[in-house]
């Protein structure tokens, strides 16, 4: 195997720009998701009653974004890896390939969470109206959660069909077969 390219989003991008985009992200979606609810539905009576509710939601969306990353990879028949760190007495969900993955259930990895979670937080506004605000802020936040994986994702399309994807440290190493 050769190493066709290393993928470090810190180096490659920075920490402050991706930073930066995904506050961009948050702001634009909600903005997208909620003045258009707000102004097709200009009856709906906005409820802030369950803010605890919405404060565990929003703490919960990251390790269940880190948890759908690991579905795709485990419904393929890869092994992860699943531990919990102490990050400035946060705990964290570090979700780790234990093996080499393919470019496609790579690729379905990193889209997965997006596609779930956007699905199912907008089946939950569609049922709980009256709390829409929360759930779009929700969102929002989960999609800028996203913009890594993006970012992420536009490289690896351009990467060789049979190649495969190895986890490392500080990221991931695109190999291809030596001929």
């Amino acid at each position: 195997m050769n190493c066709w390219k290393t993928i470090n989003l810190q180096k490659d991008v920075g920490q402050n720009r991706i930073l930066f985009l995904s506050i961009i992200t948050m702001i634009f979606v909600f903005i997208l998701t909620y003045l258009p609810i707000n102004l097709l539905l200009p009856n709906i009576h906005l409820k802030d009653e369950h803010f605890f509710l919405f404060v565990v939601l929003f703490i919960s969306l990251m390790p269940i974004h880190k948890l759908c990353h690991a579905l795709p990879l485990l419904f393929s028949g890869n092994r992860v890896s699943v531990k919990f760190k102490q990050y400035y007495m946060i705990p964290v969900l570090e979700v780790k390939a234990c093996n080499s993955i393919k470019k496609g259930n790579m690729i379905l990895s990193l889209l997965f969470p997006f596609i779930f979670m956007t699905a199912i937080l907008c089946l939950v506004s569609i049922y709980f109206t009256p709390y829409v605000h929360y759930i779009c802020i929700a969102m929002a936040f989960h999609i800028g959660l996203c913009v890594p994986d993006f970012i992420f994702l536009k490289q690896l399309l351009f990467a060789p069909k049979m190649s495969l994807i190895e986890e490392y440290e500080d990221g991931y190493e695109v190999l291809i077969k030596k001929y």
